[in-house]
C-alpha cells in the first residue's frame, strides 16, 4: 500500500464527500425534508447538535471505501475507481435505501432521488480515489 496516496485520498474524499453531502441533502433536496421536519427528522437545532456523528461516519466510511479500494486495485486508475464507485453504489445506496423505504415513511420520490443522488456521488467518489491512486508510471 501506498500510505501517501492512501492518506491524500482519505483527506480529499472525505472533504469531497461532505461537499457532495451539503450540495445533495441541503441545497437540492432541502425542500423535499422540510415538511418532513420535526416528524421524522430532527429539528435543525437537534440535527445541529449531533453532527459530529455525521464527521465520525463519513470519515470512517470514506478510510473503508478507500482502504477496500486499495486491496482490490489492478492499476487502471480513474476508470477503476469509476467501476468501484459503481459496486458501492449498488452496495451501500441502492441497497440500503429499498432497506430504509420501508421503514421510513418517505414517499417513494425522495426514495429515487436518494438513489439516483447517492450513485452519482459514489462514482464521483471513485473517480477522485482513482485519481489519486492511480498507478504510477515509471519511466524507462
Amino acid at each position: 500500500m501506498n500510505w501517501k496516496r492512501f492518506i491524500n485520498a482519505v483527506i480529499v474524499g472525505f472533504v469531497a464527500l461532505f461537499v457532495m453531502d451539503l450540495i445533495i441533502h441541503v441545497l437540492i433536496l432541502g425542500e423535499i425534508y422540510k415538511p418532513l421536519t420535526g416528524t421524522l427528522l430532527r429539528s435543525e437545532a437537534d440535527m445541529n447538535s449531533k453532527m459530529w456523528a455525521y464527521y465520525i461516519g463519513a470519515f470512517f466510511f470514506t478510510l473503508l471505501f478507500v482502504w477496500i479500494y486499495t486491496y482490490g486495485v489492478k492499476g487502471k486508475g480513474v476508470i477503476e475507481g469509476f467501476r468501484y464507485g459503481i459496486y458501492i453504489g449498488l452496495f451501500y445506496i441502492v441497497v440500503g435505501s429499498f432497506m430504509c423505504w420501508p421503514i421510513f415513511p418517505i414517499p417513494g420520490a425522495l426514495l429515487w432521488l436518494w438513489i439516483l443522488f447517492g450513485m452519482i456521488e459514489m462514482i464521483i467518489l471513485g473517480l477522485i480515489v482513482g485519481a489519486i491512486y492511480k498507478p504510477v508510471k515509471v519511466e524507462q
